[in-house]
C-alpha cells in the first residue's frame, strides 16, 4: 500500500480524525483557565488547511472562529473538488454536521493580516508555523490582532525531527518507519530527498525566543516524540550540533498570553 493510499484509509477508518480530536482536546485543556468560556470567543484559525478539522472544530465548540490560508482561495479545479468530499467525511468522521460552512475563511498571507487590531481572544496554529518564510512578522501580527490577555496556542512540526523535512512518510504520526533506503535525517545531514513544501528550517529556541520577546509563555513542551529507534551513536555524533530533545520532537506547542 501507498502512503497516499494508507493516508487515505486512515481518513476513511477515523485515524486521522482521532488525531485531530486530540489536539482539539489538549488545546482545550492547555487554555482552560486562561480565557473567559462564559461568552463565545473570536479565534483565528491561522493556516486552517485544505481539510479544516481545527476550524471544524472550534466552530462546534462555540468559538466565533475565522480560517486564514492561502489554500481558501476561490477556484474550480478537480483538486478542490475532491477536498469537498474529503472535507465531508473528514467532518463525518468528527461526529459534525456534513454540511461544510466556511463563509468565515479567509485567503490572505499570515504576515498581512486583513483584521483590525485586538480583535481575538485566541489564535491557534497546528502545523502552518513551519510554513512561514517570515515568522517573526507572523509573529509581530499575531500580538497586533490579539486582544490583551489574548492567548495563541502554536503546535508547531519542527525541522529538526525525523520527518521535519515533509519528504519521508505523511502516513505515520509520529513517524515510525523510514521507505527503504532513506537515511534518518536525511534532511540535515546529506539532503537527498527534496523538500515538497516551503519550510523555514527554524528551530525550538528560534520559536522560543521570538515568542518570548511579544508576549508571556504560560507553557511550552514537547507533545510528540519520534526518531528513538533510529538515533544512534554515529548519528548523534554527525548531528552534534542538535541536542536529543530537538532531534526527537515532532510537535512542540508554545502557549502564550499578550500582556496590556
Amino acid at each position: 500500500m501507498t502512503d497516499h493510499l494508507r493516508y487515505a484509509w486512515q481518513m476513511l477508518n477515523g485515524y486521522r480524525a482521532k488525531i485531530e480530536t486530540r489536539i482539539f482536546a489538549e488545546r482545550e485543556h492547555d487554555i482552560a483557565g486562561y480565557l473567559d468560556r462564559r461568552n463565545p470567543i473570536p479565534a483565528l484559525d491561522l493556516g486552517n488547511g485544505n481539510l479544516r478539522p481545527q476550524y471544524s472544530l472550534l466552530r462546534a465548540a462555540g468559538y466565533r472562529v475565522y480560517g486564514i490560508d492561502l489554500a481558501n482561495r476561490p477556484q474550480r479545479s478537480l483538486t478542490k473538488i475532491a477536498y469537498i468530499f474529503a472535507r465531508a467525511l473528514y467532518r463525518w468522521k468528527l461526529h459534525l454536521p456534513i454540511a461544510d460552512i466556511d463563509r468565515t475563511l479567509v485567503c490572505a498571507n499570515a504576515s498581512d493580516l486583513p483584521f483590525p487590531d485586538n480583535t481575538f481572544g485566541l489564535v491557534t496554529s497546528v502545523a502552518a508555523f513551519e510554513h512561514f518564510l517570515d515568522v517573526p512578522a507572523v509573529v509581530a501580527e499575531l500580538r497586533r490582532v490579539l486582544r490583551p490577555g489574548g492567548l495563541v496556542y502554536a503546535c508547531i512540526h519542527l525541522f529538526t525531527c525525523p520527518s521535519g523535512g515533509h519528504n519521508v512518510r505523511i502516513s505515520e504520526v509520529p513517524l515510525r518507519s523510514l521507505p527503504r533506503g532513506v537515511d534518518p535525517w536525511d534532511h540535515l545531514r546529506k539532503r537527498r530527498l527534496p523538500f515538497h513544501v516551503p519550510l523555514n528550517e527554524w528551530r525550538q529556541d528560534q520559536y522560543l525566543r521570538l515568542f518570548a520577546r511579544h508576549f508571556e509563555i504560560l507553557k511550552h513542551y514537547c507533545a510528540t516524540r519520534e526518531g528513538e529507534e533510529f538515533l544512534t551513536s554515529d548519528i548523534m555524533a554527525e548531528l552534534s550540533a542538535y541536542s536529543r530533545d530537538e532531534l526527537t520532537c515532532g510537535a512542540y506547542v508554545i502557549v502564550a498570553r499578550k500582556m496590556p
